[in-house]
């Protein structure tokens, strides 16, 4: 938890950071430091009125200004608390990361401390998938050793985790492999190489269509794009969009 009085800049230490985390933290000091600024324009303001002067009718508001730096004030406040809050998300995401060095790519659930963060369904993360089977099978043949013992209370096997693990492990192979012996034609190519779609690093199967909101595309045995049934294009604009690129 980050802890921090008022109007101090947090000093984020000496330590190593990731790049996000970095410019997370000098967003925060900018962000603090313009409520500095902020405070400092309010006192200004206030020392220029007599002390209790009161607004004359017919005449401009004298408190305007300082009405309008308080309402600045406020929204980096707002501003500052969200930006604290990302700063211990990247910070969990790092963490969990440092505890687990295969993961590459990590699936963020929350915008705060208590962000929950696992490992995203990606072939980046194979290796660890396959370390973390085996690390279940093991843990899962010592359960089954204990339990041949006939304790009073057996331990918890895993059979069920594994055996979903394992799933997710040749669904991946599965696409990683598809994706590197997949053939393509010269206009499938083209339009790689154009940029209209943008291959997912993740799943890369799929190829993203610019300019559209998660329409994707595959690719089939003789090398031409179909839309995806896992991202197909609902509104018709969108598919009249994909008609013109493929056509």
């Amino acid at each position: 938890m980050i802890t921090e009085e008022k109007n101090n800049t947090y000093d984020g230490g000496a330590e190593q950071r990731s790049t996000k985390l970095e410019k997370a933290y000098l967003k925060l000091k900018r962000i603090q430091k313009e409520q500095h600024s902020t405070i400092e324009a309010i006192r200004e303001e206030h020392e220029k009125i007599p002390f209790g002067q009161p607004n004359i009718q017919g005449r401009r508001d004298i408190y305007k200004d300082i009405k309008r730096q308080y309402e600045k004030s406020r929204k980096l406040v707002l501003e500052e608390n969200k930006q604290v809050d990302r700063i211990e998300m990247l910070g969990q995401i790092e963490k969990f990361k440092k505890e687990n060095e295969l993961l590459k790519d990590v699936h963020v659930v929350g915008s705060s401390e208590f962000a929950n963060v696992g490992a995203k369904t990606s072939v980046n993360n194979l290796d660890y998938f396959r370390n973390k089977l085996a690390e279940l099978e093991e843990e899962n043949e010592k359960a089954k050793a204990y339990n041949r013992t006939k304790p009073i209370v057996k331990k918890k096997t895993l059979g069920t985790e594994i055996t979903k693990l394992k799933r997710k492990i040749l669904n991946l192979e599965a696409m990683e492999e598809k994706a590197k012996n997949t053939i393509m034609t010269e206009k499938t190519e083209a339009l790689i190489s154009s940029g209209a779609v943008n291959q997912w690093k993740k799943k890369p199967i799929y190829f993203f269509v610019k300019g559209l909101r998660k329409v994707a595309l595959e690719i089939d045995e003789k090398g031409e794009f179909f839309i995806s049934p896992s991202y197909p294009a609902y509104t018709e604009d969108d598919k009249e969009f994909i008609k013109n690129l493929l056509g």
